[in-house]
């Protein structure tokens, strides 16, 4: 397998094509909201062009109305992988959600985390904010990779950590081999990348895609919806921000993720770092194919 990873808009998902097209490789999306149908522009999938000339795996496979989680990823990943091998052909798992790339890279048994469902259901009852604040003192490295405003997954964070009596390492199974490339562009040309993204975004009618998940009545507070702008530019339609304002801190909070994302990837010294603005590492990647 090749993993490519790094934080949104560093250029990943050109690299894949890039790769798979030459080697006749087919890639794994390792992206957390591009699974959701009908959620297109807002999660940068690859086109219709794209998906034709190279197979993608874990793209629109879930409602926007589903909670899809990591362990339903690991199970759907892996039958991928195997289906690919299967043929003979090259697996790139390729994304930025990181928990969700080590679930397949790693062999984290997902399945052996603890659960208490009274326990998450009294956490759900308390306050967001005071829920963050909680998990930071128990378990800092874990709060490090989560969103704050992603109240499920600080919930589950903290069912985790609590039943566990403090941190929780997910550091589970062996590394599996996979050659490992990470895409870090200096941060002035990323921040340039993602408001270029944004925008680009509104140029391409996402707030039809917005007002569409809206009509058939999904919940603003689901998961999908957390995926970047969705939140904002949904306020945009009730008429409560203005569409700048959604654009603006729709790319405040890409900026943002893509700071956890970089503090997730760090931790991986497997990882084989480039700066894409100044080396490809197209031909890196081939060799090590070859």
């Amino acid at each position: 397998m090749i993993a490519i990873v790094g934080p949104t808009a560093s250029g990943k998902s050109a690299l894949a094509m890039r790769v798979a097209e030459r080697i006749g490789g087919e890639i794994v999306s390792a992206d957390s909201r591009q699974v959701y149908r009908g959620m297109d522009i807002g999660t940068a999938k690859p086109t219709a062009d794209e998906r034709a000339r190279v197979p993608h795996h874990l793209i629109d496979i879930a409602d926007p109305g589903e909670r899809y989680d990591v362990l339903r990823f690991q199970r759907d990943g892996r039958a991928a992988l195997a289906a690919i091998r299967g043929r003979g052909r090259v697996a790139l798992v390729v994304g930025g959600t990181g928990l969700y790339v080590r679930a397949l890279l790693d062999g984290l048994d997902l399945s052996a985390l603890p659960h208490d469902h009274g326990l998450r259901v009294e956490l759900e009852r308390e306050d967001p904010g005071a829920l963050y604040e909680r998990l930071r003192a128990i378990d800092p490295d874990a709060a490090s990779r989560v969103d704050p405003r992603n109240v499920r997954r600080v919930v589950r964070y903290l069912e985790v950590a609590t039943i566990a009596g403090g941190p929780v390492s997910r550091r589970a199974g062996a590394p599996r081999g996979a050659l490992r490339i990470g895409l870090r562009p200096p941060r002035d040309l990323l921040v340039a990348a993602i408001e270029r993204r944004v925008r680009d975004m509104v140029a391409a009618g996402v707030l039809d895609e917005a007002r569409v998940l809206i009509a058939r009545g999904v919940d603003p507070s689901l998961p999908a919806m957390s995926a970047h702008g969705y939140v904002h530019w949904a306020a945009h339609l009730r008429g409560e921000i203005d569409l700048e304002t959604a654009t603006l801190r729709t790319a405040r909070d890409v900026r943002a993720y893509s700071r956890r994302q970089m503090t997730w990837f760090r931790k991986d010294a497997t990882i084989q770092w480039y700066d894409p603005t100044a080396t490809d590492p197209l031909d890196a990647i081939l060799q090590a194919a070859a």
